[in-house]
């Protein structure tokens, strides 16, 4: 077998640094930043290639896990070539077969030629939204996973493993220590993005908790200009922008906002281009629009909340009630019952999907809700999905279950493959320096440590089953006496656009129709008339506002899927360019 080789390009657009360092035994090579570098011990004054040198000789590659940032590690030795990505895979990601590697998948496709599609990532994409890694879209193609390092030794072998030696937190004795650490621990992670004296911080602002407390933390430890962005949502009567605005008043920032239309539709071509695998979620188009409207200000960083959620963990009350059907021996049969219920599910059913929505929540817990389910994704596709990421709970303790979820489902899969996947991407695809201080190291190793009673209070496993927990309860301890009632008050909404709002213009939606179905995808992986159906299906409900919102919610997560599946296959199979 030949050396693997192939090429890694710096994303020149946001000016993300690079540093190199050699000797006689290595050479280095890093792209990004390091945010860190006061827990490190490394030799004062080192570019950060030195750094990482330092750090891979100290304690071995794992050891680069204690490395803080968003980066992308090269270390070219005369066993091995090694490519390290950061914790949550902020900076790029790597795609690799037995010969080649690239930080494009477009990249790779040119220098291996003849790859195929894989039929079964693809239903797993239509299934779930995503294609989980090591997969990618073609066979024989895999994705270096966040938080990891790819080794290929000269002798053709290649391997990946866990960047895990990243340490462990103290943990003060008392409630009121634990609070006042956690906001001490925030403030710190934010100063290490902004770095020192910046002439301006551009920050994402949402109305809701974790924004807020971004923003009141950051005015504790920096008086300069901060530029806040806002999306809203045209018609929505439940758009956060008022108490995004309320924020910007309170705490003195200029203040920017966009209403999405369901125009930035259009876009998806490019969007599709830049994501490299099919990729479809419900905050994606969120994420785009906030960049391409911060990245006219030219920040050196702008601060997204992302992460805040999946830290404390999430689904507390379906953990709690999961525990509870097993505890009382009731889950065989609510399985039982909802692969039933799934094998009735028919097009024109929201009241049955309402059901199926709601035990498959409880009876999951792995957060696949939306997209095509079994009992419709074989009429429109030939293969099965195998690659779905499936959490296994068994039957742990209450304070198990809710780490395992945490690590497996929360950290893992959402925020390494979904959450900073997507805001990380369109921010390279707008030329933003986005930054993720609820991601810190020092905030991740301590809230590892501490009670889940502290992550999701609540009086009883049987309370939280019945929606009575405070859900990121360290968070809403610390930051509640700093932030308006207004917003301490509310329900969260959560970072979505409802997605039927892009196809709602019939012109439009009978043009991307017409692609879809002229897209040779139709012929060569999908079942033509089940696209038809669907397509027929969506016509008839996409109007139809009386439908229950998460019902129509999926079924336009459906169409999208579909659009993007057969913009991706023109783009990345048939090599076109793309426009609707």
């Amino acid at each position: 077998m030949t050396d693997i080789y192939g090429t890694i390009f710096p994303f020149s657009t946001n000016n993300q640094p690079m540093a190199e360092f050699t000797d006689d035994v290595a050479t280095v090579m890093f792209r990004g930043r390091i945010f860190n570098h006061d827990k490190l011990q490394c030799v004062t004054g080192s570019n950060q290639a030195e750094m990482v040198y330092d750090i891979y000789t100290r304690h071995g590659i794992s050891g680069l896990g204690r490395i803080d940032g968003s980066f992308l590690i090269t270390i070219t030795t005369p066993e091995c070539t090694i490519i390290a990505r950061d914790r949550h895979g902020t900076y790029s990601q790597i795609y690799y077969t037995a010969t080649h590697y690239a930080t494009g998948l477009h990249r790779l496709r040119d220098m291996a030629n003849g790859l195929q599609p894989d039929r079964t990532a693809l239903a797993t994409f239509l299934a779930t939204g995503i294609i989980p890694t090591p997969h990618s879209a073609f066979t024989g193609v895999y994705k270096l996973p966040a938080g990891h390092a790819l080794i290929a030794g000269k002798s053709g072998k290649i391997e990946t493993i866990p960047l895990n030696d990243y340490g462990t937190a103290d943990i003060p004795s008392t409630e009121d220590e634990i609070i006042k650490l956690y906001g001490e621990l925030h403030r710190k992670a934010i100063c290490r993005r902004i770095g020192d004296n910046p002439p301006v911080v551009g920050m994402l602002l949402s109305g809701g908790y974790d924004s807020g407390s971004n923003l009141a933390a950051l005015r504790q430890c920096y008086n300069g200009e901060v530029h806040t962005f806002s999306i809203g949502f045209r018609g929505d009567a439940w758009t956060e922008l008022p108490l995004a605005r309320l924020m910007s008043q309170r705490f003195g920032t200029r203040h920017t906002e966009y209403e999405i239309t369901g125009d930035e539709i259009l876009e998806l071509p490019k969007i599709t281009n830049a994501l490299g695998d099919p990729f479809v979620e419900g905050g994606l188009m969120v994420n785009y629009a906030a960049m391409r409207l911060a990245c006219g200000d030219n920040l050196p960083v702008i601060l997204g909340g992302d992460g805040s959620d999946q830290y404390f963990g999430t689904a507390g009350r379906e953990l709690a009630l999961h525990r509870l059907a097993r505890r009382c021996c009731l889950m065989v049969w609510l399985q039982a019952y909802l692969i039933s219920l799934e094998r009735q599910l028919v097009e024109n059913s929201s009241s049955r999907f309402k059901l199926w929505f709601r035990l498959a929540s409880v009876c999951n817990i792995d957060d696949n809700l939306f997209g095509f389910k079994k009992a419709n994704l074989w009429q429109i596709i030939r293969s099965r999905p195998e690659y779905a990421y499936t959490f296994k709970p068994g039957n742990p303790s209450w304070d198990s279950l809710y780490r395992r979820h945490r690590l497996e489902i929360d950290i893992k899969k959402t925020i390494d493959q979904v959450i900073l996947f997507k805001a990380s991407r369109m921010a390279d695809m707008m030329g933003c320096n986005m930054a993720f201080p609820f991601t810190d190291l020092e905030l991740r190793k301590f809230l590892d440590r501490l009670p889940v009673d502290m992550l999701c209070r609540c009086d009883s496993m049987t309370q939280a089953a019945r929606g009575h927990l405070t859900a990121k309860y360290l968070l809403k301890a610390c930051y509640k006496p700093l932030l308006p009632p207004e917003i301490t008050s509310k329900k969260k909404q959560g970072g979505f656009a409802p997605m039927p709002l892009f196809f709602v213009d019939d012109a439009r939606r009978h043009r991307l129709n017409d692609f879809i179905l002229s897209s040779s995808v139709c012929t060569d992986l999908l079942r033509r008339k089940g696209v038809e159906k669907f397509l027929r299906h969506y016509e008839n409900c996409c109007h139809a506002t009386s439908l229950w919102f998460w019902y129509r919610q999926n079924e336009a997560i459906r169409y999208f899927s579909l659009l993007t599946l057969a913009t991706w296959w023109e783009q990345y199979v048939n090599n076109k360019e793309v426009s609707y």
